[in-house]
């Protein structure tokens, strides 16, 4: 009897078991199917719109640098070291560097100088700084002009005039900033005159101008084995100049 009665009971328990777990598969399968029919659009309903992600608008002003191996970087140790950058992190800027090696108001440039077959000078590329709708644009170099300023300053300085007059008429709310050339050695007189025609062409389009030669804001301790070129302390002394020439 009692074996009997342990044997029914295990089986009878083993069925229970059975039982309930397919009742819960049931269940389950029920559950699911009504959380899938609960999701489609009834009929005649219209789908319901795939969900939209709108990327966030950087709010800074646009900063267009246009500009030589300086503007570029040529020197700083790291892109943050950069004069450019240094600048616009202070003013809370985002950049768009259009610095070519080699190139200026009037000088162009090839493989040696930018590394690409040919890079305009200033006024060639004015098109590419306006397609970029700064809200400042930032003109900085012409030490690469000083031979040829000592060859035909009067070509040097029309190219300088129509850089920032075309700058000014095809973008007439920016904020224009003229840094001035820099130089490595002895600020010469053709130095001195190509500055002076560069802040006079600023001025003439209400724009600001820095000097970077009055005093010279180069030591010769930072000038690198190129002897055109600086290293993060001389980046780092452009940008102070530029800076308070700025406030």
């Amino acid at each position: 009897m009692g074996n009997g009665f342990v044997g029914w009971f295990s089986r009878s328990y083993k069925g229970i078991i059975i039982a309930l777990v397919a009742v819960m598969a049931v269940t389950l399968v029920f559950l699911a199917v009504q959380q899938v029919n609960a999701s489609k659009p009834a009929a005649g309903a219209e789908p319901l719109p795939a969900p939209t992600y709108t990327r966030m608008k950087d709010p800074r002003p646009v900063a267009a640098f246009l500009g030589d191996s300086y503007t570029a970087g040529k020197g700083a140790s790291a892109p943050a070291d950069r004069w450019v950058n240094i600048v616009a992190d202070v003013e809370d800027w985002q950049v768009r560097n259009d610095g070519a090696g080699g190139t200026g108001y009037a000088a162009t440039a090839s493989l040696v100088g930018c590394g690409k077959q040919f890079c305009d000078n200033y006024v060639g590329r004015i098109g590419d700084v306006v397609k970029q709708k700064p809200d400042i644009v930032v003109v900085a170099g012409g030490q690469n002009d000083f031979g040829l300023y000592l060859q035909d300053r009067s070509a040097v300085e029309a190219n300088i005039t129509k850089t920032f007059d075309q700058l000014r008429e095809q973008l007439p709310n920016a904020r224009i900033i003229a840094v001035g050339p820099s130089t490595t050695t002895a600020v010469a007189s053709h130095v001195l005159g190509l500055d002076a025609a560069v802040q006079a062409a600023a001025a003439s389009v209400d724009a600001t101008y820095v000097s970077l030669i009055d005093p010279n804001v180069i030591d010769p301790a930072w000038v690198l084995p190129d002897g055109g070129h600086v290293n993060d302390e001389g980046h780092a002394a452009i940008a102070k100049r530029v800076e308070e020439g700025l406030k």
